[in-house]
């Protein structure tokens, strides 16, 4: 199911796709700072390699119920599985997130 997050007027709204339009799913919630303004199409992201590669970027959102981090690096979004953190990453911070042969480490 395609899912976005829009930003504004200091607030984010999620939205899923129902086949025919898009309808706000969740509630309306205060954003964090650091998130600035605008569409994110979440279902456009792609999933982390876990092999020596680093990704940098913002945390934009937590899906706590698919257990999934979305993080935009540069223009992409890419995913995350929440598990192997150690400490759940900070939502509208920038951060580093290293995979070393399969190993998870933020910073």
């Amino acid at each position: 199911m395609k899912q976005r997050m829009i930003v504004m007027n200091g607030f984010r709204i999620l939205q899923s796709h129902n086949g025919q339009g898009w309808e706000t799913v969740g509630t309306i919630k205060k954003v964090e700072k650091g998130i600035v303004a605008g569409v994110y199409n979440l279902f456009l992201s792609k999933e982390a390699e876990a092999n020596n590669t680093v990704y940098e970027g913002i945390i934009l959102y937590i899906d706590k119920e698919k257990e999934i981090v979305y993080q935009k690096v540069d223009k992409e979004f890419i995913t995350h599985k929440l598990k192997p953190f150690k400490t759940k990453p900070t939502i509208g911070k920038n951060v580093s997130i290293r995979y070393d042969n399969n190993q998870l480490n933020l910073t």
